[in-house]
């Protein structure tokens, strides 16, 4: 819950200081190297050619520019050990008209003046000054005065909470290993790869967005700035005038300059003695300081005003902390130190805040600083543009899940046991496919309740029959954010045989890119199992949201509903093959035809690992297409444009849902094009490998009550012509790809489940790794035992290790794979302790789950559990 408010807070302030945020971050980036782009850009006013006779001394160069500029008075000058910088002059501002009053805060500013040191000559404008200037208005008032300055102040705050908030949120679940916190993967893609520039850079940047907004406030509330001197222990600063004082009003009475002499009296010159009337000796002051400093980088001249008899100036050593590390001394007129005040003598907190603006800008850190302050302030701008996109993709995801959960939410309550879709979704992709699945089941007449996880006890689990669960990852294998208090409480739960009522299948999202790819996912189906659940299906895992593994998906809910004609939620990208081969394999087999399919591509040859599917896109007979056309009143040679393509009706009938006659009374054949839903796509276990040249298929042969043929089987094994055109996508399934070393492999199967294995064992002859065993099985050796002299020549060439096989129907009492599994237990756990991979492809009902129940009673359910998480215990079962 903690987390959900955080999460709120975070995207609330992301989406409404975000902007004002990246354009202080991009100016303030601007304003890093103002100095050095100023100096670039004014050569010959910033920067001058040394002269070989030396600068002149500050006392020459004051008379220089008294007599370059007469009628100004000097108040401060400053000069550079570095012979190839200007010195600067700072002229007091113009007396107040006669008859105005004194100058006042906000009035004219005094004159600031670049002079050549080595002839006192004033130099030219600088350029790029006034540019700026503006730029430093909009860093920190947004250039609108006091508003603007209150909209910065309070998104400062908002950026602190901002970095506190992202930290808290993207805290990995292995705090301890840096990659998790640092490490940028370009491989990831969508939202992934725009979560990882946020999160990451984020990161990166996090502990100078916190010193600059820290810092940053010093300048944006009073308060703050007083509670800093406070808790430093520093004074506060005595209340001064603006160095910028403002003009007076229009007919005001003037006033005398506050250092004018009476009436009468001729006023004294800079630094003149009230005692004798002498002046400071700026020749002889100028070596004691230099002698008392020790050497200096710029020295600030304070000039003395009326009666003063003190020299002020401030001055950095040669190598100072950072650009504000400023040493102060005081010389009487006899040239004694009244007052030498340094940086480095200075309390911890007086310190600190002389060093305000350098921690601000990160100079206190050096040049390295600066740079990097400065490119963290540049990303401001990718932080807005990301948190935008998240917010505004988690926004339509949100609305397409709305809209899913639309009809189901409609439909009244259902009455008998419901099945039970349950999710846990960060951003609304989870949400929006459990409604999808709730409504597929729906329009198969199952009865359906959805809901979030956040809302489901694991203990309200032991009463549900059948649940199937949509879950994301968040992160490194982490719970979403609302299904966090369920995974406490799952971990809390430590029932075996809880659950044993509950049939159950996972659906799991996540990104492969991600360490703990459907972490979650796999944490629930694994807790799910240990506490006696029975899974109807393996779990799917779905990569970025993957189309062929969401149909692989749908396919389950079509058989667990019964209705297997559902239209495919997003249609395969088919390419065209050619059938080449078609034989039956158990010719006399009490049970179904099994058929050996070879399709080849045409064009280029296709790639594909040992362990992927093959989707078909289906044909229906001629025989089927041409009593639809008759009831549809309508010429199967009509020419229609369907998906951009333009074909005759007989055509695309022949690859879609039959439409009802009686919905579509007096319909033009492009109406009906227009109405028509594709068939779904059907899966088959590839059954050879790409150095065959060709994709094989073991199909089995199914029949509908009515006595007419399955959808995929009857185009494969009985429709398609020899030789014609077959739609073809092949699927990466690697879940179930085989390992790449020469570990030992048990391959487990029964019926057409031989096709994986099948793939399995030529990858690993044609590789030389020969530490195979086969545990195969079906109806009668006789007349089922498919691909036999393959199989027995690779026994015979010590390729296939060992060979087990059971046929159910050649004796009285019926033996199965698992029965052969079992009385092998001792050598199936020497293999395992060697090292052996267990891959099982076959029957979901009956084989898969004895397998699974043997190989539990041999190792214990630790131990599968843990072969299934070092994915040594694979299976494609259905």
């Amino acid at each position: 819950m903690l987390k959900a408010i955080w999460f709120q807070i975070h995207w609330f302030l992301g989406v409404t200081a975000g902007i004002v945020l990246a354009v202080v971050g991009v100016t303030g980036a601007m304003l890093s190297f103002e100095d050095e782009i100023l100096a670039a850009l004014n050569p010959g006013i910033i920067t001058v050619q040394p002269a070989p006779a030396g600068p002149l001394a500050p006392d020459q160069l004051l008379e220089r520019i008294r007599a370059n500029a007469p009628g100004k008075t000097p108040t401060a000058l400053m000069v550079s050990f570095d012979a190839t910088r200007a010195a600067r002059v700072t002229f007091a501002p113009p007396p107040p008209p006669a008859g105005a009053p004194a100058a006042g805060p906000g009035g004219p500013r005094g004159e600031n003046r670049h002079v050549n040191p080595y002839d006192g000559a004033l130099l030219g404008e600088v350029q790029g000054q006034a540019f700026f200037r503006f730029v430093m208005q909009v860093h920190r008032w947004l250039a609108a005065g006091d508003v603007g300055k209150q909209i910065v102040g309070a998104s400062t705050i908002g950026l602190i909470v901002l970095s506190l908030s992202g930290l808290y949120l993207r805290w990995p679940r292995r705090a301890l290993d840096w990659r998790n916190w640092l490490r940028l993967d370009f491989g990831r893609r969508g939202r992934s790869f725009l979560w990882e520039l946020h999160s990451v850079i984020g990161t990166w940047v996090l502990p100078f967005y916190l010193l600059a907004s820290l810092t940053g406030l010093y300048w944006s509330y009073d308060w703050y700035r007083g509670a800093l001197f406070d808790l430093t222990g520093t004074p506060r600063p005595a209340a001064q005038q603006a160095a910028r004082p403002a003009g007076p009003p229009p007919g005001a009475p003037a006033a005398a300059p506050a250092n004018a002499s009476p009436p009468g009296e001729r006023a004294p010159r800079e630094g003149r003695d009230a005692r004798n009337g002498a002046p400071l000796n700026l020749a002889a002051l100028w070596p004691a300081f230099v002698r008392e400093s020790g050497g200096y980088s710029t020295a600030t001249l304070r000039l003395p005003q009326g009666n003063a008899q003190t020299l002020t100036i401030t001055y950095q050593p040669v190598n100072p902390a950072h650009e504000r590390a400023n040493n102060t001394l005081v010389l009487d007129a006899a040239g004694q130190v009244r007052e030498h005040r340094r940086y480095d003598d200075l309390p911890g907190g007086q310190k600190l805040m002389a060093s305000i603006f350098p921690l601000h800008s990160g100079g206190y850190f050096g040049f390295t600083g600066t740079l990097l302050m400065m490119l963290a302030s540049l990303l401001m701008p990718l932080f807005a543009v990301t948190g935008w996109m998240l917010y505004l993709d988690r926004r339509k995801k949100k609305r397409a899940a709305r809209a899913a959960a639309a009809p189901v939410a409609a439909l009244p309550a259902p009455e008998a046991a419901p099945v039970l879709v349950a999710y846990a979704s960060q951003t609304g992709t989870a949400e929006r496919l459990a409604w999808q699945s709730a409504s597929a089941l729906q329009a198969a007449g199952l009865p359906v309740t959805v809901t979030s996880l956040a809302g489901l006890a694991p203990e309200a689990l032991a009463n549900t029959k059948r649940a199937l669960f949509v879950v994301s990852t968040f992160g490194a294998g982490e719970p979403p954010d609302a299904a966090r208090a369920f995974a406490r409480r799952m971990g809390a739960r430590k029932s075996p045989e809880g659950l044993a009522n509950l049939d159950y299948g996972v659906l799991a999202l996540g990104d492969r890119s991600f360490p703990h790819f459907c972490g979650f996912g796999a944490d629930l189906d694994a807790w799910l199992r240990i506490h006696g659940a029975t899974p109807l299906f393996d779990r799917v895992d779905v990569n970025m949201e993957d189309a062929g593994a969401l149909r692989h998906w749908q396919q389950h809910l079509g058989t667990l509903s019964g209705l297997t004609t559902l239209p495919d939620w997003s249609q395969p990208d088919y390419e065209d093959w050619r059938l080449v081969g078609r034989r039956r394999l158990n010719a006399g087999s009490v049970g179904l035809p099994t058929f050996h399919v070879a399709l080849e591509r045409e064009g280029a040859p296709a790639s594909w690992a040992a362990g992927d599917i093959a989707e078909i896109g289906p044909r229906l007979d001629p025989e089927t297409v041409r009593r639809t056309l008759d009831a549809l009143k309508l010429d199967g040679d009509a020419t229609v444009t369907h998906g951009g393509q333009t074909l005759a009706l007989r055509d695309l009938l022949a690859r879609s849902l039959q439409p009802d006659a009686q919905d579509w009374p007096g319909a033009a054949a492009q109406a009906v094009a227009d109405g028509v839903k594709p068939l779904p796509h059907r899966e088959y276990s590839i059954a050879s490998i790409p150095e065959d040249g060709r994709l094989e298929l073991l199909v089995r042969q199914t029949r509908t009550p009515e006595g007419g043929y399955g959808l995929g089987s009857g185009w494969l094994t009985r429709h398609a012509a020899d030789g014609g055109r077959i739609a073809l996508r092949i699927r990466s399934n690697p879940a179930f790809h085989g390992p790449d070393d020469a570990r030992p492999l048990i391959l487990i199967g029964n019926g057409t489940g031989l096709a994986g294995l099948r793939a399995h064992l030529k990858r690993r002859v044609r590789a030389g790794h020969d530490a195979n065993w086969l545990i195969f099985g079906e109806r009668s050796q006789t007349h089922d035992f498919y691909f036999r002299d393959e199989i027995t020549a690779w026994q015979s060439a010590g390729a296939l290790a060992r060979l087990d096989l059971a046929f159910s129907r050649d004796q009285a009492e019926h033996v199965y794979v698992q029965h052969r599994l079992k009385e092998a237990g001792a050598e199936v756990a020497r293999w395992i302790e060697a090292g052996a991979s267990i891959y099982v492809c076959g029957s979901l009902q009956g084989m898969a789950p004895a397998v699974d129940h043997v190989l539990t009673e041999l190792i214990g359910a630790e131990a599968v559990e843990q072969l299934a998480a070092q994915r040594r215990y694979c299976r494609d079962v259905y």
